[in-house]
């Protein structure tokens, strides 16, 4: 039976599209490989930013890969609000915002950046 609710797999691959279109990045492919199969709806998860935000540390423990915490920051985002922003940029720049607060870490900022959003 298909729903409208998105699974853990479905918002892990949409949050790997808009923050690694072309798979160059291999922390961010390896979170898209831990939730490959997660057929929960993301929803329903308790903590799933929490989950997202663990793997993302465990995939990058030295903090050199700050995409991967996008995309997990992404991936949370989209589970509790499926519409996403208006657009990827606003997606990326909505779902850090709402992950970090005003408190958004440097390496996260100049990923945003490289890729012209602000933080």
């Amino acid at each position: 039976m298909q729903t409208d609710t998105p699974t853990v797999s479905e918002v892990v691959h949409e949050a790997v599209g808009l923050t690694d279109p072309e798979g160059h990045d291999d922390a961010i492919a390896a979170l898209l490989v831990t939730f490959e199969d997660d057929d929960r709806p993301a929803r329903g998860v308790d903590d799933i930013e929490e989950i997202f935000g663990s793997t993302a540390r465990g995939i990058d423990p030295d903090d050199d890969t700050p995409g991967v915490r996008v995309a997990a920051a992404v991936a949370a985002f989209l589970a509790t609000s499926p519409e996403g922003g208006d657009d990827g940029p606003s997606t990326l720049r909505v779902a850090v915002r709402t992950a970090y607060g005003d408190d958004v870490p440097e390496p996260v900022r100049d990923w945003l950046a490289q890729r012209g959003v602000k933080a």
